[in-house]
């Protein structure tokens, strides 16, 4: 069997209000950006730049939210068993814009409406990791 690793993560801004950033997979699905670490990148660097990648969005860890473990059928790999570390990002600059052809749409959202919008089973406990998370970041850090 394949296997692949992703990373990618949870998006919040501070301003106007806490929001987190959702995306529209190609699948119809509302979710989180994530994407395949590539060869030399950490899971980190790679949920940092598969998020700016596919929504505009410069953004930077600040923690990490855990994993989810699944197997899917891909049409030339076969089955796949997939990991996907999640992380706790902060937005630092950019401007969101939906990369076509990757993603459908994406939006910043309450974490309330992330939680009931979020299409895949557990990711409603991801949204209650980040909300955590977001206190114990403390105030909005300066950044790059």
């Amino acid at each position: 069997m394949a296997r692949e690793v992703s990373a990618g993560g949870i998006v919040f801004r501070r301003e106007p209000r806490l929001e987190f950033l959702i995306i529209l997979d190609a699948y119809g699905n509302w979710t989180f950006p994530k994407g395949l670490v590539e060869e030399g990148e950490t899971p980190e660097e790679a949920a940092e730049r598969e998020i700016e990648e596919e929504t505009g969005i410069r953004a930077a860890v600040v923690g990490r939210l855990g994993e989810t473990r699944y197997t899917y059928h891909h049409p030339r790999k076969g089955r796949v068993d997939k990991t996907v570390t999640f992380y706790l990002l902060e937005a630092r600059g950019g401007r969101l814009s939906p990369r076509k052809g990757e993603i459908a749409d994406a939006e910043w959202v309450t974490p309330e409406e992330a939680a009931a919008r979020v299409d895949y089973q557990g990711y409603d406990q991801l949204v209650a990791r980040a909300v955590e998370g977001v206190g114990r970041a403390g105030p909005a850090a300066t950044g790059s």
